[in-house]
């Protein structure tokens, strides 16, 4: 195997697919990049066996092969040579020369026939949607995601596909996020809802582009999704499992529902939250005639407060909240204003906005 190719184009391809590599793996070949080298095309393929990203570009290469190569320090050495460059990849004894500029590195390989690709997916269901809709929907719930929590099919983000509209939905327990966008037609095939892992929202939504509207095409198995952008192909397994009666959490009535200058509410928030305790970060929000107090403070005894003018009539009460939360979810809504939604001091409250009508946040209130 042999081939020149600039720095910018190469560190391009890499960036594509070094992050479905681990960094350290109990199996040497996961922590590697695979590189197949045709005489018109460059290819290559990372995976943790739960991801896969593999992309391809046209090239002409002086000789042919196929290899694997450590992934980060591919990418690394990549990185650091010069600006406008030319690199020459070159596979001689189970060795990778790479030489760029007046620089030289000698990487170790492993066979290809080691490299764990997945076979092909039974494709079983296709939806087609805007690339900047599929990102815009990911970012807007993929924040509430749980991170190795013990209930696996909380650490990954939920779609539900029906005949008009795709729905996203994530969940820690403590808070939930809940995003809608409607389509002329997602599928001629019965409803159905997938769960993806939290890695594979990651690097998909850092895949996608949210300038571009060209339509991108969603496959799916019983196991997988496969998304195809350009030359790129992203696949990630599913979690198998049954996600939380979503609908159940989302208030359908409401007691009270106060209404805010969404930057005015933003800032406050974090003020006050400056002296909320660093592990719970809790904030008490205090509801009186017309007016709401907040008000944290921390084990040093150290305290703050601030009051903000309301439209609120009814019987003064107190809830508390995790200020982050509270602030992840004011901070992706769209809008100058929006309304917190209440039912009682014990239930959790609803936060959404008129000018953002598909999506919903949900925060479930602690004890301070």
């Amino acid at each position: 195997m042999k081939l020149t190719i600039s720095k910018e184009t190469l560190l391009e391809q890499l960036s594509y697919v070094v992050g479905a590599v681990e960094k350290k793996h109990t199996s040497k070949i996961l922590e590697n990049v695979l590189i197949q080298v045709s005489e018109d095309s460059l290819q290559m393929v990372g995976t943790d066996l739960e991801i896969e990203m593999s992309s391809q570009l046209n090239i002409q290469a002086e000789s042919t092969g196929t290899l694997t190569a450590p992934a980060r320090k591919l990418f690394d050495i990549c990185k650091a040579l010069p600006n406008n460059s030319f690199i020459l990849l070159e596979a001689k004894e189970n060795r990778l020369f790479i030489k760029g500029a007046r620089s030289r590195f000698e990487l170790a390989t492993l066979p290809a026939d080691d490299f764990p690709l997945l076979d092909d997916i039974p494709i079983k269901q296709e939806v087609t949607i805007p690339e900047n809709k599929l990102k815009y929907l990911m970012e807007k719930v993929s924040f509430s995601m749980a991170n190795q929590d013990v209930r696996y099919y909380l650490n990954g983000l939920l779609f539900e596909f029906r005949n008009e509209s795709i729905i996203a939905v994530s969940t820690d327990g403590h808070r939930l996020a809940l995003s809608e966008y409607s389509l002329d037609n997602v599928s001629s095939n019965p409803d159905f809802n997938i769960i993806v892992p939290r890695k594979g929202i990651l690097e998909l939504s850092r895949l996608l582009d949210s300038s571009s509207e060209i339509p991108l095409t969603l496959q799916f198995s019983d196991n997988h999704i496969r998304v195809f952008k350009d030359k790129i192909r992203f696949t990630s397994k599913l979690i198998d499992g049954k996600y939380p009666d979503y609908k159940a959490a989302v208030l359908s009535k409401s007691k009270y529902s106060i209404e805010f200058d969404r930057d005015l509410f933003r800032d406050t928030l974090s003020r006050v939250a400056i002296l909320s305790n660093e592990k719970f970060k809790g904030i008490r929000l205090g509801f009186k005639q017309g007016l709401l107090s907040l008000h944290s403070n921390n084990p040093d005894n150290e305290t703050a407060e601030e009051e903000i003018d309301i439209e609120f009539s009814g019987e003064p009460f107190e809830i508390g909240f995790n200020v982050t939360y509270l602030l992840e979810a004011v901070n992706h809504l769209e809008g100058d204003t929006l309304f917190l939604s209440l039912s009682s001091p014990d239930t959790s409250a609803l936060l959404h906005s008129k000018d953002d009508l598909n999506t919903h946040y949900v925060v479930m209130p602690i004890r301070l």
